[in-house]
């Protein structure tokens, strides 16, 4: 079924089923390696406004850069299926915590304002 769109927006309904797809697609893909997956940014802090994408955050055990581009390829699939865009910040576990223990703004974005998936 094609996603419920008016003048290229998501509604919130579908947001929320494009977000459980993604977090299942994820579960499913990475099993116990994801650590966490964070919805982050303007929609978590419900400040988005219209065509703002949607930022996640999917930290991962063991994260080599073939993962990283099958994790890719996985949210390209599901941004082309419900055109709405995905901006995904992928990070091993421990680069992670190396951003958070130098205070980095993206870590502490993930941290302050995420929203757990």
């Amino acid at each position: 079924m094609a996603p419920m769109m008016t003048d290229n927006i998501v509604s919130l309904k579908e947001e929320d089923k494009i977000l459980t797809e993604l977090k299942r697609a994820m579960q499913d893909f990475l099993g116990d390696r994801m650590v966490r997956l964070t919805l982050f940014g303007s929609r978590a802090r419900g400040d988005y406004s219209d065509g703002s994408d949607v930022d996640i955050a999917i930290i991962v055990r063991g994260l080599t850069r073939e993962l990283k581009h099958q994790i890719l390829e996985k949210i390209a699939e599901i941004e082309l299926r419900y055109f709405m865009p995905i901006s995904a910040i992928i990070l091993s576990e421990e680069e992670f915590n190396r951003l958070k223990r130098q205070q980095r703004r993206i870590a502490l974005d993930i941290e302050r304002e995420g929203v757990k998936l």
